[in-house]
Order: structure tokens, then C-alpha cells, then sequence
């Protein structure tokens, strides 16, 4: 079964995107912050991750870099959700070769146009 890790110190946000997830029947992991984002990652190995840029003990660019140091990762796709402004997010998402953007708040439609891009059927 498809698992998807999201990474948002948020739980209101966490809750809406967990509501989106499970309607589709896929798994959801969630962790609060950067470190317990890396910690389910490793544990829990999901086939793709949702990263908060703001996040309270790391920023989600430092957090992408230890996903991306981590061999059992490294094929894993990542996809930004941020509020920030949609050009510095597209910047960062270039800058740390990542693999897709999502702003917030987020369109359902696009939401999972995005993510079925990256889920094998």
C-alpha cells in the first residue's frame, strides 16, 4: 500500500492533509519536526514525502539534505508544501533538487494531480 510521510508542525493542516490521504485509501505517517521527519523516514520508508519549509528545530531545505545523504532515501520523491511565496519556493525546490511544490493553502485537484505525478499506479 502506498505511504506518504508528511513532515508539518502544524496539526490543523496535518489533519486536513491526513483526511486527503486516508480518502484515497494510502497510509499516512506524520511527524511535527525535522528530526522525527527523519527518524519515520528511515523507519518507515514511505514512497513519498510531504516537506514543510518551516519547521520548528529545522528548516525543510537542512531536513531534504539528510534525507538525501541517506542511501535508503535517496529514490524517494520529496514535495515541498509551503506557504511561502510560490517563486522562492520554486527556487528552493531547484536549489536542493527536489521534486515538486505545492502551495498553501492548497487546491484538492492539484493536490492530487501532484502526487498521482509521483505514485506508481
Amino acid at each position: 500500500m502506498t505511504k506518504i510521510l508528511l513532515v508539518e508542525d502544524i496539526p490543523d493542516n496535518a489533519s486536513l492533509i491526513k483526511r486527503a490521504i486516508k480518502a484515497k485509501g494510502f497510509d499516512f505517517v506524520w511527524a511535527q519536526n525535522a528530526a522525527d521527519g527523519l527518524k519515520m523516514a528511515l523507519e518507515e520508508v514511505p514512497d513519498l514525502i510531504l516537506l514543510d519549509l518551516g519547521l520548528p528545530d529545522a528548516d525543510g531545505q537542512t531536513l531534504s539534505t539528510w534525507i538525501r545523504e541517506e542511501k535508503t532515501l535517496w529514490d524517494i520523491p520529496i514535495i515541498v508544501m509551503t506557504a511561502w511565496p510560490e517563486k522562492m519556493a520554486q527556487q528552493t525546490v531547484e536549489a536542493y533538487q527536489l521534486d515538486g511544490y505545492l502551495g498553501k493553502p492548497f487546491d484538492l485537484k492539484e493536490f492530487w494531480e501532484t502526487i498521482d505525478s509521483f505514485i506508481e499506479k
